[in-house]
Order: structure tokens, then C-alpha cells, then sequence
């Protein structure tokens, strides 16, 4: 069975320029209270996949909630403004192979 929906990509102002000249449908924000009601405006403009910029975001807990109650697919992408979090080779390497 094949299913239809559209894709909104929800981004700062400065951003969203950049996915609107690629012709993808934009939503801005510029807090995650701003990226939950653009989740709401994009649901209600048929959408099935919100892509949130990560620096946007500082539940992601709560976004991934909220996305999942209104039934859309949440992607959240990394920027050059996110906060990043260290990568632990060793613990990834380990759970990877079953033994941590």
C-alpha cells in the first residue's frame, strides 16, 4: 500500500531560504515553542514528514512526543548551530558488537 504526504522542512529564517530555493515547503521558527506550532500549521497543511533543524530544538523528547500525538514523522538534522554532544566510539563500537 502505498501512502502520500507532503514534506515540510521547519528552519530559522536564514535557513529556510536555502531549502525555499530548492523548492521544499518551509515553516520558520526560532524556538522550539515556534517549531511546535509550525508542527501544527504543517499537520494541518497535509504533512506526513517535518524536518526540524536541530539547533531549534532543546527537548527532543518532547518534540518526538508531540510529533508522534498529531501521526507526523519527525526527522531532526545536526547544524553548525547545534550544541554537539562528544561521540563515544568505544561505548557505540561495543553496544554495536552486543557487549555493552
Amino acid at each position: 500500500m502505498a501512502f502520500e504526504g507532503k514534506i515540510y522542512v521547519i528552519a530559522d529564517r536564514i535557513n529556510a531560504n536555502l531549502f525555499r530555493i530548492a523548492g521544499i515547503p518551509t515553516l520558520e521558527a526560532n524556538k522550539q515553542e515556534d517549531v511546535i506550532e509550525q508542527m501544527k500549521v504543517a499537520e494541518s497543511k497535509g504533512a506526513s514528514l517535518v524536518v526540524v533543524l536541530k539547533h531549534l530544538v532543546d527537548d527532543n523528547n518532547k518534540i518526538r512526543g508531540f510529533a508522534r500525538s498529531i501521526g507526523l514523522t519527525l526527522l531532526i538534522i545536526p547544524t553548525k548551530l547545534a550544541n554537539m554532544e562528544p561521540i563515544d566510539v568505544d561505548k557505540l563500537l561495543a553496544k554495536a558488537l552486543g557487549i555493552g
